[in-house]
């Protein structure tokens, strides 16, 4: 299995070839499809098939997989969810992507994949999906970490014809992490403004999404550290503009990941840290220092009671904001 970096950092996709996409993330999913699309023929006709739709039938997709009529329209075939067919209905449609199928056929399944530590690197879980890993080349589109986010954000620079240096590179990374709509958007506005090399950071620093992401970045920070009055300060911000809802939901991400970490025994587990954006990341672990397995949990509690409140009945956004700052931070050593 091909991590897809590597297959998109060196060359296209290859259209003589079908592919099995394997892992959570959703942007690499739709990337690596636009990458096909736009080099197919202009008359191709996409299908979509979803396994795990109870309303799609599967005699369409094996009727759409199994029509090679010669005078007959070209197809790009994408079946998602492949890991959720049945067994009868996996060797249908395996059978006929092995037979001689002259249609594009791109299959996907959503799944977290395991880490095996003998070959060092990420194997598929599920037994479905390894039948169709025989029969399609398989690419691995698991979210990276932050390390690999410098070759990605050349792989978007090569494509937008975008004129990078690595301080700019290294500012995506440090805002927006390994969140790739966001810096593949960023980006994108670049290249269609037709910004210069030393207009980007301009550009950057400029952006509305940006300033967003820095305020929830420097409020991580103060949580991690336990800065009671810059979490106040921070928090009052964000929920000015942005609302108590969306307050919480950032505060409650990065008090689950130190609660995570610290059961873990200050070790920073790989599926939390893709739930974190920037370098706060690198803060977790010394922060989980910082609090006792008590108020970790009485924090989690007090923000699902908060959840529960906004979703049945109206509250004082700014009461209860101040309700979390002495439940969750009031004994501040």
């Amino acid at each position: 299995m091909i991590k897809a970096l590597k297959i998109l950092g060196q060359k296209p996709l290859e259209l003589d070839k079908n592919y099995l996409l394997v892992g959570d993330n959703d942007f690499l999913y739709l990337y690596i499809k636009d990458q096909i699309v736009k080099r197919l023929e202009s008359e191709t006709e996409l299908f979509l098939f979803d396994c795990s739709d109870k309303t799609d039938k599967i005699e369409s997709l094996i009727n759409s997989l199994g029509s090679q009529d010669l005078f007959s329209i070209s197809k790009f075939i994408i079946i998602k969810n492949v890991n959720k067919l049945s067994k009868k209905d996996k060797e249908a449609v395996i059978s006929l992507i092995d037979s001689e199928n002259t249609h594009r056929i791109l299959c996907i399944d959503h799944s977290f994949l395991t880490f095996d530590y003998k070959s060092k690197s990420n194997i598929i879980k599920n037994n479905t999906t390894k039948e169709f890993q025989k029969y399609l080349d398989t690419i691995d589109i698991s979210t990276p970490f932050e390390s690999e986010m410098i070759q990605w954000i050349k792989v978007f620079a090569d494509e937008l014809d975008l004129d990078i240096n690595n301080t700019y590179s290294s500012k995506l990374v440090e805002i927006f992490g390994n969140n790739f709509s966001a810096i593949y958007n960023e980006m994108k506005k670049s290249s269609l403004a037709n910004a210069k090399e030393e207009d980007l950071m301009s550009m950057l620093n400029q952006s509305s999404s940006v300033k967003k992401d820095k305020q929830l970045w420097e409020l991580n920070y103060a949580i991690c550290d336990r800065r009671v009055d810059a979490i106040f300060e921070s928090g009052l911000s964000i929920l000015n503009q942005y609302g108590l809802s969306y307050l919480i939901n950032a505060m409650f991400t990065i008090i689950e990941a130190i609660f995570l970490t610290k059961k873990n025994n200050g070790t920073l587990l790989e599926a939390t840290s893709r739930n974190i954006r920037g370098k706060v990341v690198n803060r977790i672990s010394a922060a989980s220092s910082n609090y006792s397995f008590e108020e970790l949990e009485n924090a989690i509690t007090i923000f699902s009671e908060i959840d529960v409140k906004l979703k049945t009945q109206k509250v004082i956004d700014e009461a209860e904001f101040t309700n979390i700052i002495n439940g969750v931070f009031k004994s501040e050593g």
